[in-house]
């Protein structure tokens, strides 16, 4: 008996024992994952939360790519993104002081309201590529106060530039319009709704719906479709809401201006003539996007971005011929087309950490290590070696046509692909240290292959070998100022009450105008350019005036 009783004490004593250093090896992992967090240790594994203003879907569980990224960058995503107004969603967001760890940045708004940390300390002590990165950009990219707090994620460019790709703005047309009338020249204004004209009166209908010969995208802030046109129809550079001067470097809002007039003037002519979609001034972005994807609207002003889902969905329809080609119109051909531009940083607009971010050293090593060549093609256009592409003999890497097919397909890439946060992160563009160009696409083998005969067709018609040529084949030196679009004014200020007043304007009159009948079109322009000139575009233009100003001073090439 009193062997049992000693037997259970020693059992006893062993299972204490055992709990308590269970216990001290649950706190002493405890304490290795918390120093591993504060440490921002690469290999710890860490959600990130980003807002985003990205038009995507949340990827799904099972997308392959963001497992590859959990797997061997440890990191997942939490997204929160963009239903509804931005500027409502960014102001509530400032009100509250409720941030996730990164924000999707497309204006000064967050770094005014001091909603970002500083990156420049993390990076130059965790990040030695992505200062490299961004070398040649990185004074620009500076804030008033000498630092960096956004990292541009389009425009900078390393190695080669292999892309014949044309996303900028443009006037765009179906391909099916130009190859009915032999593919005629089509350079001014008067020539471009002419073909639509004819066109239309040809083929009333499109797939059993009504032919639009033009439609224009007003949603919310998309309304740039709206009233940017004037800009490069009179052959200026994209500046934003306004013009500069080449020679004296005036700004000036192109609202009321000669240029806005005549555009405006144009689209109340060819409405009198059923060319304008009537019922684009009440649709919404995704009605637009829809329309498109029919195959009925014939043309419209845009940026390749922002209708690429649209023309995609064409793609999988087959209907190649229905897919657009980007015009370089101009009023009159004594105008010298400046759509096109060289490659330029997107300074302002990208990402940055919250003062809010659990872990910014841990961010920006992620940020760091996602930008090493394997991860970039991998989690960019490339995908995963061996299933997404191969090698060859000797090394060179191509695609089999179904993985060239399913780079067009909408669902696979939604499981495939990690174009969410490809859409915000720091990327490389040009080539890889390999040679390789950034997008597989661009190798000139697979771009051949993926070229359909109504791409090959429509450009040997216009002697040139891309969509990009086909707006300028060797586009002149950036201005030094230039973009202007990339300044805002701040929140509050005068300049942007000014431009608030001015949207609320053109918002209430350019619909009437256009859809007036052309009897009353002065007396609407004047009525319009009156109300524009009571809202302050004085104090904009001014404050735009003074950001050019210090542009050219501090950009300008030193002697």
């Amino acid at each position: 008996m009193i062997y049992k009783i000693l037997i259970r004490k020693i059992i006893h004593m062993g299972m204490v024992c055992l709990c308590a250093a269970s216990v001290l090896l649950l706190l002493s992992c405890g304490k290795k994952a918390a120093a591993g967090a504060a440490s921002g240790d690469p290999d710890y594994p860490i959600n990130i939360s980003v807002f985003s203003m990205s038009n995507m879907q949340q990827p799904p569980k099972d997308n392959k790519i963001y497992k590859w990224i959990e797997d061997n960058l440890h990191v997942t995503f939490t997204w929160d993104i963009l239903v509804g107004e931005k500027d409502q969603k960014i102001g509530v967001m400032i009100a509250g002081g409720d941030y996730p760890d990164i924000l999707h940045v497309d204006s000064p708004k967050f770094y005014e309201a001091g909603s970002l940390i500083p990156l420049d300390d993390l990076i130059e002590k965790y990040a030695p590529r992505i200062k490299q990165h961004y070398a040649e950009a990185w004074e620009k990219m500076k804030e008033e106060d000498g630092h960096v707090y956004t990292l541009p994620v389009w425009g900078v460019y390393e190695g080669k530039d292999w892309s014949a790709w044309y996303g900028d703005s443009a006037m765009w047309i179906q391909k099916e319009v130009l190859r009915e009338f032999g593919y005629p020249k089509v350079a001014t204004l008067d020539e471009y709704f002419d073909i639509l004209s004819k066109y239309k009166e040809k083929y009333p209908t499109i797939n059993g719906m009504p032919t639009i010969p033009f439609t224009i995208l007003t949603y919310d802030w998309h309304d740039f479709c709206l009233i940017n046109p004037p800009n490069f129809l009179g052959g200026f550079s994209n500046d934003g809401n306004g013009t500069v001067d080449p020679v004296t470097h005036e700004y000036k809002v192109f609202l009321y201006q000669d240029i806005s007039k005549r555009w405006f003037k144009k689209l109340n002519e060819v409405n009198a003539r059923g060319l304008i979609d009537r019922s684009c001034f009440v649709d919404n972005y995704d009605q637009y996007l829809s329309k498109i994807a029919s195959g009925r609207v014939l043309s419209f002003h845009d940026q390749a971005w922002q209708f690429q889902s649209g023309e995609s969905s064409l793609a999988s329809q087959e209907m190649y011929n229905r897919t657009y080609l980007p015009l370089p119109i101009v009023f009159d051909e004594s105008i010298q087309p400046r759509y096109r531009n060289r490659k330029i940083p997107n300074i302002g607009q990208g990402i940055g950490i919250s003062v809010k971010a659990k872990d910014p050293v841990r961010i920006i090593r992620f940020l760091e290590a996602q930008m090493s060549d394997d991860a970039q093609k991998i989690t960019g256009s490339w995908g995963i070696l061996g299933e997404d592409y191969q090698l060859d003999e000797n090394g060179v890497p191509y695609r089999t046509q179904v993985q060239r097919d399913q780079q067009a397909d909408e669902v696979w890439k939604l499981h495939n692909q990690a174009a969410l946060w490809w859409s915000h992160n720091p990327k490389i563009e040009g080539s890889f240290s390999d040679g390789n160009p950034s997008s597989i696409a661009d190798l000139f083998h697979e771009r051949e292959a993926t070229l359909r005969p109504e791409d090959t067709e429509v450009w040997a018609a216009y002697d040139v070998e891309n969509n990009a040529e086909m707006m300028d084949k060797d586009p002149p030196a950036n201005p030094v100022w230039f973009p202007m679009w990339q300044v805002s004014p701040l929140d509050g200020s005068e300049a942007q009450l000014a431009w608030q007043r001015a949207q609320s304007v053109y918002r209430k009159y350019l619909p009437q105008i256009i859809l007036a009948a052309p009897a009353q079109f002065e007396r609407l322009w004047a009525e319009y350019v009156s109300e524009l000139g009571k809202v302050g575009l004085r104090e904009y233009e001014a404050f735009f005036q003074d950001a050019v100003n210090k542009r050219i001073e501090k950009w300008s090439p030193k002697n």
